[in-house]
């Protein structure tokens, strides 16, 4: 066990050294050497901090890199900060499959001047690579306070498609920052609040569920629905982290958070659970808010699953459990009403039950840092009723899937699979073209949502509900799936972006300068991405810390603007050799594309073949990806780009002639059946 932790020590130091040299070589050097500290050092700590002049070792409990400003003449410069490394404050936050460390600078006031990301194993649904490092998302950190939620879709913008990541990178710096500051800025208005903060939560979780009742922060809502039967609602106002944790636990508590997060820009959560014996199941359309005069329908949009209600103070208590997301408009400090429409007629009019609801006293301090009330005073529990028999009415993995997800992003992917099939079932190149300039502008550089071999490798490593959090991922996953396994690799054709690239770029070249491989090299070379396949999916089960996925698809380092020379070195290579030979990349180094091609195996519409091809050299010259010898196609090799398929519709080259008048041409060619 001491030997596991030595060696992970030692892996994790070497890791460190490497992105400190590679820092050295591709930044210029701001500052000075000091003593403990190397050049590299340095220029990390001076991009996190701009205006420091110098900095200390790390150092202290918890460890911390002092920030100096600039010195005057004889003296020593004047303390202006602190830097510190999110792996030194466990417990680390997790991403999509390992924790991910950063450095984070933090001034005197607990605002943060900046942040690097200094090592993570992902794959490019959660990072592309290198490229949450990029400008798109560590700038959003500048200049946040300390006491901010740090929350993804409301506080911050998160990288696309990575959601995990993004949550599991902003938390860890809140938590890491958060701590240093207790540690070193103790007169500071953070601190005082966070004591305020941890006060209020001793009291609370010193309270059984049956005091947080009598307390008002539980409020039960027993409703009688038309038939005499029940449908037992349980509210508790859980508008902060630690409260939520508290009530439901802290992975339903998270989960609920982020999606809340990525529906509505504002508010706080409401929980809801749900118990009973009611004959017609929960609605949520059919509860609304009253505050004064002003009435809150609760949209779908702003009601969340939480969940089955197994862990938290809520555990047992209810069958399963939601929560409200509340319009920021809302008085948290004044009572509100809760209505449930019970669907019974009245004169004409639809019964409404409703329930007065007050954040109590010490909650609200919890959540919004306000002063704690002077007493507080328990109360001795009281019995606790049974609840009845419900028949759970969960969301499901489908519904939550469909209302979480960006309604406009989903719109898009759908009308780019229906330009996809329109344009390969009909075999329109005009269609197939418009598609790929959607796919290079919209998945490439718009929206960042493309595939990767390590979608495969992770899906054998978590199984697939790793695509379970993420519909617009989920779709592009079964699109591929399912065309791949009937047509072939129709994905390669036209719902790649870096193929999309590829495509533009042959056809603005000169068709002088195309190169033919020779095809005793070319029936080589096209099985160095099956290699390449291999090499991935035994390096990430084997060895879970090496990341090797960037530099065997560029497609992330153009779309996301990597940093790294050293991948864009790789990119120009590619994307160079592509100028000459149609799909270099395709043809001799995808290893999705390897992937795909290993499943078309099972495809059982394939491309036809007439007794002209055997004689017939046009579809084998026009092939982007060299996968035509004569009669024959190595369809592993097709991306059914629809140009051999089209000549044989538009009856070009041999095809408009006759069998007869071609054996008349070929007086030794004798036709074989050809499928």
């Amino acid at each position: 066990m001491q030997f596991c932790r030595s060696l992970k020590l030692l892996l994790s130091t070497l890791i460190r050294l490497s992105t400190f040299l590679v820092t050295l070589m591709l930044f210029p050097v701001v500052g000075f050497a000091q003593a403990g500290l190397t050049e590299a050092d340095i220029s990390l700590l001076k991009r996190v901090m701009p205006d420091a002049a110098s900095f200390s070792e790390k150092a202290g409990d918890p460890p911390v890199y002092r920030a100096f400003g600039a010195a005057e003449q004889g003296g020593e410069g004047e303390l202006i900060g602190y830097l510190f490394e999110t792996p030194d404050y466990p417990p680390e936050e997790i991403g999509y499959s390992a924790p991910i460390e950063v450095l984070v600078g933090m001034d005197l006031e607990g605002m943060l001047s900046g942040i690097e990301v200094l090592y993570y194993r992902e794959s490019y649904k959660s990072i592309r690579g290198d490229f949450i490092n990029s400008e798109r998302f560590p700038n959003q950190f500048e200049g946040m306070s300390v006491s901010d939620g740090f929350r993804v879709g409301r506080d911050l913008d998160g990288v696309s498609r990575a959601t995990i990541t993004s949550w599991a990178t902003s938390r860890g710096i809140r938590n890491a920052a958060r701590r240093v500051a207790r540690s070193y800025l103790r007169d500071s208005e953070f601190v005082a609040n966070a004591n305020s903060g941890e006060a209020a939560l001793k009291i609370l979780e010193a309270q059984s569920w049956e005091e947080m009742r009598e307390s008002g922060l539980v409020k039960e809502f027993p409703i009688v629905l038309e038939d005499l039967t029940e449908l037992n609602l349980t509210l508790a106002f859980m508008g902060n982290e630690a409260l939520g944790e508290l009530l439901v636990g802290a992975d339903d508590y998270s989960r609920a958070e982020r999606e809340a997060s990525n529906r509505v820009p504002d508010g706080s959560m409401l929980l809801v659970g749900i118990a009973g014996n009611a004959s017609t199941p929960f609605r949520q359309e059919r509860l609304a808010i009253i505050q004064g005069d002003e009435v809150y329908n609760v949209e779908r949009r702003r009601f969340v699953y939480v969940g089955s209600a197994d862990s938290g103070r809520i555990a047992s208590k209810v069958r399963f459990a939601g929560a409200i997301v509340l319009s920021s408009d809302i008085d948290l400090s004044q009572p509100f009403t809760v209505l449930y429409d019970t669907g019974v007629q009245v004169e004409a009019i639809e019964e409404l039950a409703q329930v007065d609801y007050q954040v109590p006293p010490v909650t609200f301090a919890l959540a919004t840092g306000a002063p704690l009330p002077a007493e507080f005073l328990p109360r001795s529990a009281s019995p606790f009723p049974e609840f009845d028999d419900f028949e759970e009415v969960d969301e499901g993995v489908v519904a939550t899937l469909i209302n979480s997800a960006p309604p406009a992003e989903v719109f898009a992917l759908l009308l780019l699979f229906a330009m996809v099939m329109t344009a390969f079932l009909r075999k329109s190149s005009t269609i197939r073209w418009v598609t790929l300039a959607y796919t290079l502008f919209y998945l490439g550089f718009y929206n960042g949502t493309f595939l990767s071999v390590s979608h495969i490798t992770n899906g054998l490593k978590q199984g697939p509900s790793l695509f379970l959090n993420d519909l617009p991922l989920l779709l592009i996953v079964v699109f591929t799936i399912v065309t791949t396994l009937f047509w072939g690799r129709v994905f390669c054709s036209s719902l790649c972006p870096f193929g999309a690239l590829q495509d533009f770029i042959t056809r603005i070249m000169p068709k002088k300068w195309q190169l033919k491989v020779p095809q005793a090299i070319h029936d080589k070379a096209l099985y160095i991405k099956y290699g390449i396949l291999a090499l991935l999916v035994v390096t990430s089960l084997t060895f879970s810390d090496l990341s090797l996925f960037q530099y065997f698809e560029p497609f992330g380092t153009i779309f996301y603007i990597s940093r790294s020379m050293v991948l864009w070195s790789i990119l120009a290579a590619f994307l160079l050799a592509s100028m000459f030979i149609s799909r270099f990349y395709c043809r001799y180094a995808c290893p999705l594309g390897a992937a795909l091609g290993v499943t078309s195996f099972l495809s059982p519409f394939r491309i036809n073949r007439v007794k002209q091809c055997e004689v017939c050299m046009v579809c084998e010259k026009s092939c982007p990806t060299g996968a035509i010898r004569g009669p024959e196609i190595d369809f592993k090799e097709c991306v059914r780009c629809d140009i051999c398929e089209s000549k044989l519709i538009t009856k070009a080259g041999v095809c408009k002639h006759t069998v007869e008048d071609v054996m008349a041409r070929h007086k030794t060619w004798t036709p074989v059946t050809v499928t």
